[in-house]
């Protein structure tokens, strides 16, 4: 530290010198004084000759002084020397030498960063840079930039010598295909992030650059390389009915394709020899089945900021390309659009594995079955194999592995992110129809629509006077309408078979194999694992929920017209246009996403993707089409919209509370009411006939109809629905609750009688069957030797009937179907008495039938042990209770009504069983004692009256043609059916006509108004 005459530093030096070391918080020329100390009156020509010699260090010392203004020559001459040296490194041996001294000049602590010669020095550097690179040719400019990327050249000089190099039309693609062709073997674990740098910095540079890399040679090489189908699918005629697709070339042949292509979930497809370098072959998830939760959660953060780095520099290279041009713009969107193309046989439910790829049909069900079957191949019992076998699939096939398309719709997801959510209102609903949208959305344009072929049509001819209609496809002011089409597509094809299979299938198997298979059920928690941290991060829930939320935003406004969605106006052709996929995925997604999330947490508060979600335009959205037969035509998908409703609202009390604001508040309950209705034709499956699947889609309409009538608002709505424009419907709803409890609750007994009787006519194979409290996952039914393989296996193992469960399934829907039945007669008894038809509906075939049956002769059918009663969730004393009260809230409106059409039912009724059933009630105290006594005096009322009237008929002549063809009563308003010509009572046939609207005899559709009324007979 010693001062010398001689040393250029601050003015703190000399004083330094004597205290000690000099201070390490300020660097050598950090002081304001620029003269060097000791000598004030040094010429100003050698303080910068002194300055410029220590920033640019040349390899041989100037023969005269170099100042400031002299420096432009100086740095031409030099540079000219070094060129000149060297031929073939000349050029970049000159670049570096100017780059290394403007960089010493801005480090600091070689000269004083105020120095007023580092902008002169800087500037005359770039002018000789530029004069030299722009006298090279084509070949020594690219290697010259090749190397200099490979150093740390100031970002201002890189960029005006990649800009000024951009003008020769042979530097742009060579630089680029450098640059990019060493990615082709990135993976997770080696993402080249610096080679990455380089590319992203040469695209930056410069628009000509991105427009180079959508042309010939770059275009054929890294962009869109030439595909051409290996494999052939052919049917009998030898006709090709399939192709590979080209979406996994791109993925492992274009750039685009390299920058999204490291993944967690594909270690299948890394050769052998390299998988240790996959997340599935690292020591980090091996032996998960030991590891704690604190190590997963490790394990999943890391991967998570490898995914996230992965996903933002790919994200990052779209952005430079979207912004370069029009051209450039559609060019990758054109490259996602191939890629959902290829990827949508994975969307679909056929390709099961392991003879095709797709793992999560059935809830994985079918790979469950494979993996544990006796009779399944060596090879094809291992879940690492099948997982191979899913990589050689998408070889042939041409669809993107399970990471890639992961990858890819995070792109879209990122697309989607600056789209806000009042911009919904202006996505063009009829893109799917141009022409020319199959260029970008494939076979999606052919899928089924909302609106039938003449609405379609209709909407065509509307859409012809939109302007982005007739907008080119590369036009800008499609993109955001084109960015969202693409994202809704990839929910399907890229999104929903990489949640499935996660949340579905490698869960559902890593639980049935943890005790029986461990390697197979290790590797299918590590799947799960590595799938849900990316599908769990925080980023990429936070930009799905912002898509989820457009989607649902845009399906408001599309079923509204642009007017208010509630009450649901008539469709338009903005409706008629849309794919009704788009619904069912979004549909789906929510579900998976809220099943995953209540099985992990018990939190009431939304979290998760649902944190993201508006809870107005989704509820809202769901009523519209749970409340339109003209909307949605499918009963399924509108069963399916109240299930979501149903499980959103039951988990979020925050949701729950929108039921009760306007508009949900004025128009759920009509709401309900419809979608009860539509879902009677929702059918699962053909095989599907002992569990009806419309019990489990009304078993949601059931909980919100006890949940919302609990609140006055919205009792007052269902008194006024019922009493005018929904009174049809409301008997409609009566008739289908009364033949449901009947279906349900004989259902439940059939099958309670049925074990009984098995255990009792083979005792020898009842030990064989399991005992009460058996695991509900095991058959109770008797295996038959001839049901039985040479093994010893059963051939209907996957058909077997647990007959405890099967029972308590259906006596758990019976007791919610009458308990919806109860409250809707608590509040409706006037329209219901009023409405003579659906009043004996109820009396003869629900009440009447049920006393029979619990109280009745049929009791000791039923008859078993409170401990078996509770195991089936069986409560005979709440249901007659039940029964007890809807014949009151009845009879305190029209007693003698009642007693007139209770006296009609000759097969049930019998002052026996009701007598009965008042001491059942008064001996478990079921009753208050005012009730108590309303129901005796109900039932000795009808004995009476009853009695009367029967003795009134014993003694008449009935004439046959006075009798119901279908009943055998008589006749009150006789009429016919047009089709059959069969003569009813009016109430018997209206009864038909609800519950089925077809004509029992014909079976051909039939409407109430088209009954022929016969007001002749009805006469006599």
């Amino acid at each position: 530290a010693r001062a010398s005459p001689s040393c250029v530093c601050c003015a703190t030096c000399r004083g330094a010198a004597a205290r000690g070391p000099p201070c390490m918080k300020r660097p050598p020329g950090d002081g304001q004084v620029v003269t060097p100390m000791g000598d004030s009156k040094r010429p100003k020509e050698e303080v910068e000759h002194q300055y410029l010699m220590r920033v640019l260090q040349p390899a041989q010392q100037p023969q005269s002084t170099v100042s400031v203004a002299t420096i432009g020559d100086y740095l031409e001459t030099e540079a000219g020397r070094l060129s000149a040296q060297n031929p073939a490194s000349g050029l970049e041996d000159a670049l570096q030498f100017l780059a290394k001294g403007w960089r010493r000049a801005e480090e600091g602590g070689v000269v004083p960063t105020t120095w007023a010669g580092i902008a002169p020095l800087q500037e005359a550097a770039l002018t000789t840079a530029l004069m030299l690179l722009l006298g090279a040719g084509t070949e020594e400019k690219v290697r010259a930039l090749t190397a200099l990327l490979e150093t740390p050249v100031p970002a201002r000089l890189m960029n005006e010598l990649l800009s000024a190099a951009a003008e020769d039309e042979g530097v742009p693609s060579r630089l680029i295909l450098g640059a990019a062709k060493p990615l082709r073997d990135r993976h997770l674990n080696d993402q080249q992030v610096g080679q990455f740098a380089k590319l992203l910095r040469i695209l930056r540079a410069s628009k000509r650059y991105p427009a180079a890399l959508i042309e010939p040679p770059c275009l054929e090489e890294v962009w869109k390389p030439h595909f051409e189908p290996k494999f052939l699918w052919r049917n009998r005629k030898r006709e090709v009915v399939a192709k590979q697709w080209p979406g996994y070339a791109l993925q492992t042949r274009s750039l685009l394709g390299w920058a999204l292509a490291p993944s967690a979930l594909d270690g299948a497809n890394m050769p052998p020899s390299k998988s240790h370098l996959t997340e599935a072959g690292s020591p980090e998830w091996s032996d998960l089945s030991r590891a704690t939760r604190q190590r997963i959660d490790g394990c999943k953060r890391g991967t998570q900021m490898k995914v996230a780095s992965v996903t933002s520099t790919a994200a990052e290279l779209v952005d430079i390309l979207l912004r370069a041009s029009d051209a450039n713009r559609w060019a990758v969107l054109e490259w996602i659009g191939i890629m959902l193309s290829s990827a949508e046989p994975r969307g679909k439910q056929g390709y099961v594995a392991p003879g095709g790829f797709n793992f999560w049909p059935q809830h994985g069900n079918h790979v469950i079955d494979v993996l544990g079957h006796e009779q399944t191949p060596p090879f094809e019992k291992s879940l690492n194999n099948l997982l191979l076998l899913q990589s050689l699939h998408a070889k042939m096939f041409g669809f993107p592995t399970s990471g890639a398309a992961l990858n890819t719709m995070t792109l879209l997801l990122h697309l989607c992110k600056p789209i806000k959510q009042d911009q919904a209102t202006s996505f063009s609903a009829f893109f799917p129809l141009r022409k020319d949208a199959e260029d970008l959305m494939g076979a999606w344009v052919k899928e089924a629509r909302f609106g039938e072929k003449e609405q379609v049509e209709a909407a065509e001819e509307v859409a012809k006077s939109d302007a982005t209609f007739a907008a080119p496809m590369s036009d800008k002011i499609l993109f955001k309408t084109q960015v969202f089409w693409l994202a809704t597509k990839g929910i399907g094809t890229l999104l929903l078979p990489v949640v499935k299979e996660a949340f579905h299938t490698f869960q559902n198997i890593a639980g049935y194999f943890v005790h029986k298979d461990r390697p197979n059920a290790d590797t299918a928690w590590r799947q799960f694992l590595l799938a849900e941290s990316t599908l769990r991060e925080p980023g990429f829930l936070e930009r799905l929920g912002h898509l989820v939320d457009l989607t649902f935003r845009f399906l408001r406004h599309s079923a509204a017209g642009g007017q208010e969605a509630l009450p649901p106006p008539a469709p338009g052709p903005t409706w008629h246009a849309l794919p009704s996929t788009v619904l069912e995925n979004v549909i789906d997604l929510c579900d998976l996403y809220r099943d995953s999330h209540h099985q992990r947490q018990a939190s009431s508060i939304p979290t998760g993707l649902f944190a993201h979600l508006d809870p107005d335009p989704l509820l809202t959205t769901l009523c519209v089409v749970m409340a339109s037969d003209d909307h949605v035509r499918d009963p399924s998908l509108r069963g399916r919209t109240v299930k979501l409703m149903h499980r959103l609202c039951f988990s979020f009390p925050q949701w729950q509370e929108k039921l009760n604001q306007p508009p949900l508040s004025n128009h759920l309950i009509p709401c309900l009411i419809n979608v009860f209705i539509a879902v009677e034709k929702a059918i699962l499956s053909y095989y599907d006939l002992a569990y009806r699947y419309k019990y489990e889609l009304r078993v949601p309409v059931m909980d919100l109809f006890e949940l919302t009538l609990q609140h006055e608002v919205h009792r007052k709505v269902l008194d006024g629905f019922v009493r005018g424009v929904g009174n049809e419907r409301f008997q409609k709803l009566l008739t289908q609750l009364i033949n449901d409890s009947n279906s349900q609750t004989e259902e439940a007994i059939r099958t309670v009688k049925e074990y009984h009787q098995n255990r009792a006519n083979d005792a020898a194979q009842a030990a064989q069957a399991p005992q009460p409290g058996a695991s509900g996952g095991q058959h109770d039914e008797q295996v038959l030797g001839d049901d039985q393989t040479a093994e010893g296996e059963d051939v209907y193992r996957r058909s077997r009937m647990n007959y405890k469960e099967h029972a308590k399934k259906y006596f758990g829907l019976a007791s919610k179907t009458w308990k919806t039945l109860w409250l809707l007669c608590k509040d409706c008894a006037p329209v219901i008495v009023e409405g003579k038809t659906i009043l004996e509906q109820l009396l003869h075939t629900s009440l009447d039938a049920q006393l029979y049956f619990l109280v009745g002769p049929e009791m000791k059918s039923i008859k078993s042990s409170p401990q078996e009663y509770d195991e089936l969730g069986f409560n005979p004393k709440e249901l007659v209770k039940q029964i007890a009260e809807i014949y009151l809230f009845l009879a305190r409106i029209n007693r003698e009504e009642v007693a007139r059409i209770v006296g009609k039912d000759e097969r049930y009724y019998s002052a026996a069983t009701f007598s009965k059933a008042v001491r059942f009630i008064r001996k478990y105290n079921l009753l208050g004692d005012g009730p108590l006594g309303e129901f005796d005096a109900l039932v000795k009322d009808l004995s009476e009256r009853v009695s009367q009237q029967r003795a009134a008929f014993d003694e008449a002549d009935i004439p046959a043609e006075y009798l119901c063809e279908m009943m055998a009563d008589i006749m009150s308003d006789p009429v016919q059916f047009p089709q059959s010509r069969k003569i009813v009572d009016r109430w018997t046939a209206v009864r038909q006509i609800m519950s089925s609207d077809r004509d029992p005899y014909a079976n051909t559709p039939v409407k109430v108004e088209d009954l022929i009324p016969l007001p002749e007979l009805k006469e006599e």
